[in-house]
């Protein structure tokens, strides 16, 4: 009796919370089509949130389930099965996961394929100075010292875009260790968030260098339309 009983205060605090922040919000905001209310798809969204609201305790995942009903009372998605699985990664899922999930949003195809072409542009520019500077050599003048500064600089700008991104691959940018890193890459690559697209390469180990999958693209796209 003793378990239960409080096993039932806790989840009646936690929806009392909840409840809490939603009056707030629609006291605060005006946009809200409170008729919205009446149509099935929201009550089965207000179901589907409730369930998950009994099991959470981070007052940030609660905030996150809240911008979900508002948003469901503006413009609802008729695909709820997929609303759905998205629920239950924000219940699933640490904010720790959920940052290196959003950091990752940069790696996607676009960017292995950007990485490509600016490595091929970075040689290019390479040759171009070397050539530059033999030429100078040879004609012992400095006429194309402001072509070398001007490609030097592209170049090095290349290369600064590219080290700060990578920056988001390590560990210490998020304050956590290499173990728990590793661990969270691995979650979200089992919940087919993020691909492994070190496998096969020469230096590199498993999970290593990971990429956001499109289903990962898409369920953080919802969260930041979701947000207030």
């Amino acid at each position: 009796e003793l378990v239960f009983d409080y096993n039932g205060r806790i989840r009646q605090n936690r929806l009392n919370k909840f409840v809490e922040i939603l009056s707030t919000e629609f006291t605060n905001n005006n946009e809200i089509e409170i008729e919205n209310i009446k149509t099935e798809n929201f009550n089965d969204l207000f179901e589907a949130v409730i369930k998950r609201v009994y099991i959470t305790k981070s007052e940030l995942k609660l905030n996150r389930f809240k911008d979900i009903l508002i948003r469901g009372l503006k413009e609802f998605d008729n695909n709820f099965e997929f609303v759905d699985v998205y629920l239950d990664l924000i219940t699933d899922l640490s904010e720790d996961e959920l940052m290196i999930l959003f950091e990752h949003r940069h790696f996607g195809k676009k960017y292995n394929i950007e990485v490509l072409r600016k490595k091929e542009l970075a040689e290019q520019l390479n040759k171009a100075i070397e050539n530059r500077k033999k030429e100078i050599i040879s004609i012992g003048t400095s006429r194309y010292a402001i072509q070398i500064n001007e490609i030097e600089k592209e170049r090095n700008n290349i290369r600064d875009t590219h080290s700060n991104l990578e920056k988001l691959r390590d560990f210490k940018y998020y304050n956590i260790s290499d173990d728990k890193f590793r661990f969270y890459k691995q979650r979200l690559y089992s919940k087919a968030l993020l691909i492994d697209n070190g496998i096969g390469s020469i230096g590199r180990g498993p999970f290593e260098i990971m990429s956001i999958t499109e289903f990962g693209m898409e369920f953080i796209n919802f969260i930041k339309n979701t947000e207030g």
